[in-house]
């Protein structure tokens, strides 16, 4: 499943040219500016015959009455309104409408009611609203946090309509009718789950037309307290690490706090479709990682050795042609050189080598007098380097080991969070970072979590349980024995469980849209297409479990999208 080739069908239905058009304006709005962004660049726009790109809520625009416009909006009523004021008033020749989801007829009304002018010569409704992360993970635009102020486990009105209607476009786009599962110990996923299936039914002009299966697709709703572990832990790949450590906002990267940063460096665009070290990097470990850039370096050197013998003018002429792309080969590796040696610093700077081992020991094993000790050297700076204390940790690491070790021990006979919790506040340890622990408890502790039969979040990937062949699908086992590699996202066992056919009907409760009544949900053949949508936040690590899955079962096609896309101080309440 490769979202990116859906999107593009989406942009060339868009930028289909006639053969008397030459060059066009293109007017985006906030969240169809975001959406472009992530799945095309202004270099294939040109190649499209976009000259100019703007946003609909410009006004200060200048007229271009000889040009005409592409307009790739969503359909709300801000939009609508400038829309309307816009083609009232036009600055272009003609404007061809894209609306990015259903567009209602009271809102089509009020648009034909501003043009007199009849400016307005298309009007089409596609489904692209969600934004394209990886090829096989998405997220909902303009979420920040998908929870009410009050109660945890209810909505946000505003991040409620905007996840259905990126999963219901998402589900056109990919024009599946699926069936839908949700966690029933989740008000938030049985609301979402309940209005997809009102929505599909409501809409049988879209989704009665599409192709007929021989079993239908499955939507997965997940809620993310029943995985309150692997957002915690500091994640060992590329991709992850640079989101963990530097922070990505749509698929770019602000370096720009680097010292002495070159200018074409301070903002980095980390995409698996443009850029081949990425997409053949982004789920390498640390080690791997280095090993790939080295590589990376020598052919370098090799090509731009061999370029610099120009001897002849066939060898310049060569040089001259090839020179674009040794110039973009050399600023891609320069990018990667630099997020890695910003991960390799803050990695040393954060003690992250001690902290992960006590992370995955705390999430994998049952040791409470080992982790407790290590734990309290730790929190309590007793570690010492030649004889000498070692620099402490920074607060906000504390915080994310001890709330580990509170969801690891919560029940465990020998718990000491509350007197680890108050030698802290006795040391200074601020009490609104403490009381973050208090909160996760809870939220995710074990009272809320879903606790399925041998379902457990604490998973080691070497057990034998996690690798190997479930019903024809095949999983990938870690047992290379990488000390910090060793948790296993709880998505896994549910897929597993899934593939199986061995849900538990109690805790995954499954809703059937019109005309898929006779779908049992127990046939031998697994899932092969899936969608996952995680209530609370999707994780890098859990988009890498999926990213396997696709590449060692071809007849599989699983996307795995959130509300949001996760890092541990997001996740704890630190940002």
């Amino acid at each position: 499943m490769d979202l990116y080739t859906v999107a593009q069908h989406y942009l060339d239905r868009i930028l289909e040219t006639d053969a008397v058009e030459k060059i066009r304006v293109l007017l985006l709005d906030k969240t169809t500016s975001a959406v472009i962004s992530m799945v095309t660049t202004q270099s294939e726009l040109l190649k499209k015959d976009v000259f100019l790109v703007d946003k609909l809520d410009n006004f200060q625009r200048d007229s271009l009455r000889n040009l005409s416009c592409i307009c790739f909006l969503e359909p709300s009523l801000e939009t609508i309104a400038n829309l309307s004021r816009e083609v009232a008033n036009p600055n272009y020749q003609k404007y061809d409408i894209f609306f990015n989801n259903s567009v209602s007829n009271s809102k089509l009304e009020r648009l034909a009611e501003s043009d007199d002018m009849e400016m307005i010569s298309k009007v089409v409704e596609i489904f692209m609203d969600y934004l394209v992360v990886n090829k096989a993970l998405f997220v909902v635009p303009n979420v920040v946090s998908p929870y009410g102020p009050l109660v945890r486990d209810s909505w946000d009105p505003a991040a409620f309509d905007q996840s259905l209607q990126s999963l219901m476009s998402l589900l056109l786009s990919l024009k599946y009718k699926p069936v839908i599962r949700f966690e029933t110990n989740s008000k938030m996923c049985a609301k979402l789950a309940n209005a997809v299936n009102f929505e599909i039914n409501s809409n049988q002009m879209l989704f009665g037309q599409l192709p007929a299966r021989d079993s239908p697709p499955s939507l997965l709703i997940l809620d993310r307290k029943n995985d309150p572990i692997t957002p915690l832990l500091f994640p060992w790949t590329y991709q992850a690490m640079i989101h963990e450590l530097l922070g990505i906002h749509n698929n770019t990267v602000n370096m720009s706090r680097v010292h002495n940063i070159s200018e074409e460096l301070k903002e980095v665009v980390v995409n698996e479709q443009t850029d081949q070290f990425y997409k053949e990097s982004m789920y390498l470990n640390f080690g791997d990682l280095s090993e790939s850039l080295k590589r990376f370096i020598e052919t370098y050197k090799t090509k731009t050795k061999t370029s610099s013998n120009i001897s002849s003018i066939t060898d310049m002429k060569f040089f001259l042609e090839n020179y674009p792309e040794f110039k973009k080969t050399s600023i891609n590796l320069s990018k990667h050189m630099l997020l890695s040696t910003e991960i390799d610093k803050k990695i040393n700077e954060l003690r992250l080598w001690e902290v992960g081992e006590l992370q995955q020991s705390l999430a994998t094993n049952d040791n409470s007098s080992g982790d407790l000790a290590e734990l309290e050297d730790l929190l309590f700076d007793r570690k010492l380097q030649n004889g000498a204390p070692v620099a402490p940790l920074s607060e906000d690491t504390k915080l994310k080991l001890l709330a580990v070790y509170a969801l690891r021990y919560e029940s465990h006979p020998s718990n000491q969070l509350s007197r680890l919790t108050r030698q802290l506040h006795q040391l200074g340890f601020p009490s609104h970072k403490l009381d973050l622990v208090k909160r996760l408890l809870q939220t995710s502790g074990a009272a809320q979590r879903l606790h399925d039969d041998g379902e457990s979040i604490f998973e080691k990937v070497s057990n034998s349980t996690m690798g190997g062949t479930v019903n024809g699908i095949s999983f990938k086992n870690n047992t290379d024995g990488n000390v910090y590699m060793q948790h296993s996202p709880r998505l896994k066992q549910v897929l597993m469980k899934l593939f199986k056919n061995k849900l538990n009907s109690k805790n995954y409760a499954l809703l059937k849209p019109n005309g898929l009544e006779s779908y049992t949900g127990n046939d031998k053949i697994p899932d092969q297409e899936l969608v996952i949508f995680i209530v609370g936040g999707v994780t890098y690590e859990e988009a890498r479990l999926v990213a396997e899955l696709n590449q060692l079962n071809p007849g599989v096609k699983i996307v795995i999208g959130g509300t949001h896309i996760l890092d541990s101080d997001t996740f704890i309440g630190l940002k």
